[in-house]
């Protein structure tokens, strides 16, 4: 009976295809689609409250949280950098020690944002007008020291490859966090639905990840070891202010100069594509770092996966990045609401800006496996310099305008981290064909078709509604039709996920 049971009495076919599935459960192919569609859902869920902040949030007072959010971003990065890399990619036999320590340096740094955090508070009425920055600060800074715990725990669970319990965790945690959010702000919670909405999915993932956690016997930190792992963290510390600097000056010159408003202006539409993009910039980053780290702790050398992987990423990344920017001016009346038209063209803008993400995130997490996290800080610190002169010579002209300045130091970034990243880890010349290959292809057919429709919606007069039913078809169609000629390069990207 328990025979039967496993299979054995069916077809030969059907076991054949019992064992496909069965290995494909078990490879990385799936493990790529369950963090896509992670990702997505967390991005949905933050996409979802921005559109229900819109709709109950003058564009000064989503202003006014975009500025606050920001500082609260440099200080989160750095708790997801320095020993949450140092602890992922210890030798097994240090684990145990490095974890320790890793803990006592993220709260060390956690603690010392609380403190800049306020510090900035204090300051915020004198840069900013108006007060709210400055209470919004105070009210968050000492959610770091969560973000710390939080972060070590997330570092201790990928470490032992769990990561399809990691994105389960992200999507019931975002979703969660996110629909407590809506909620309060229907019912009239203002920016204060925002600030609990960071704190609840804190207490979620601290929760939920020591639910999963079986943590090794951890000893007391060390005074040396912890010093170790702040020494090597410092240069990864400078890249995380420095691309703060790249990727914020925007909304924190725009609040100075032109007005909290503009801000808000500004990162609404900045949101709307980094939800887009960040469901598939997230998860290659990630599945890149740690299948390095991974090969780096047995001792390995890799053979080009790593390059392929994001290919296989770029052919979903770019084309929907490419026919989002077709259709932008739709899009942000109907999605943020009428009072947020202007925010069409820096949709657009931004798109361009985040097709530089991918080749950023993949780039930079080589170049951390392969200890060459300096060359990331000195290309960022570049990077910032230049955002933070051409924001500030354009601010004034507007969002759109510092949207133009963010876009054009992305693609230099982005262009620089990569050679960087070939020179420290070459592969033979096959996979960048499969890169370009995945990639521009399905780019390409996207954007033409996508176009060809967005002519046709205004040559008939179409409303808004109307013209994202011809266009993303079309788009869409344009994005399969282009499968069928890198399918080659596909099936490569695929078997190096299985790997």
């Amino acid at each position: 009976m328990s025979g039967a049971l496993g299979g054995s009495t069916l077809p030969a076919p059907a076991r054949a295809l019992l064992g496909r599935i069965g290995g494909w459960w078990r490879g990385g192919s799936f493990t790529a689609v369950i963090a896509m569609a992670a990702r997505a859902s967390s991005q949905l869920a933050l996409l979802g409250v921005t559109l229900v902040a819109t709709r109950t949030l003058a564009p000064a007072d989503f202003g006014v949280f975009a500025i606050a959010a920001a500082l609260l971003t440099l200080s989160r990065t750095m708790l997801y950098t320095g020993p949450f890399e140092y602890v992922l990619k210890a030798p097994q036999a240090d684990g145990p020690a490095v974890a320790s320590a890793g803990l006592a340096a993220n709260l060390a740094v956690a603690l010392g944002w609380v403190v800049l955090l306020c510090g900035a508070g204090l300051a915020a009425p004198f840069v900013f007008r108006g007060p709210g920055v400055a209470l919004l600060l105070f009210c968050l800074a000492p959610s770091n020291l969560l973000a710390a715990l939080a972060g070590w725990e997330e570092a201790m669970l990928l470490r032992g490859q769990l990561v399809r319990r990691y994105y389960a965790i992200t999507v019931v945690t975002e979703i969660a966090a996110g629909l407590g959010a809506a909620l309060l702000l229907v019912l009239g919670w203002g920016l204060w639905a925002l600030v609990a909405q960071v704190y609840a999915r804190l207490v979620i993932f601290i929760v939920a990840y020591r639910a999963v956690l079986v943590l090794p016997p951890l000893p007391r930190p060390s005074v040396r070891e912890t010093h170790k792992v702040l020494a090597w963290s410092w240069s990864r510390y400078g890249s995380v202010m420095v691309g703060f600097l790249a990727n914020y000056s925007g909304d924190l010159l725009l609040g100075a100069v032109f007005s909290p408003a503009a801000s808000g202006l500004y990162r609404a539409g900045n949101r709307v594509v980094s939800a887009l993009a960040d469901m598939f910039v997230q998860p290659a980053g990630l599945l890149v770092t740690t299948g390095l780290a991974a090969e780096r702790a047995r001792g390995g050398a890799g053979d080009g996966a790593w390059l392929r992987l994001s290919g296989l990423f770029g052919a979903l990344c770019w084309p929907a990045l490419a026919g989002l920017a077709v259709v932008s001016d739709e899009i942000a009346p109907v999605m943020l609401g009428p009072a947020w038209a202007g925010a069409g063209p820096i949709i657009a803008v931004f798109c361009v800006a985040r097709m530089a993400a991918l080749p950023i995130a993949v780039a930079s997490s080589v170049l951390v496996i392969e200890d060459r996290q300096n060359r990331v800080l000195w290309i960022q610190s570049a990077a910032a310099i230049a955002t933070a002169v051409l924001t500030l010579a354009l601010a004034s002209q507007g969002p759109i305008a510092a949207a133009f300045a963010t876009t054009l130091v992305a693609l230099g970034w982005a262009a620089a981290l990569a050679v960087a990243a070939w020179r420290a880890r070459r592969v033979h010349g096959g996979a960048l064909g499969d890169l370009a290959l995945l990639v521009l292809w399905p780019t390409l057919a996207t954007l033409g078709l996508a176009w060809g429709g967005r002519l046709l919606a205004l040559h008939w007069h179409l409303l808004p509604g109307q013209t994202l039913g011809l266009v993303v078809p079309l788009g869409l169609a344009g994005w399969c039709l282009s499968l069928h000629a890198v399918r080659r390069a596909l099936r490569a990207g695929i078997a190096a996920l299985g790997r």
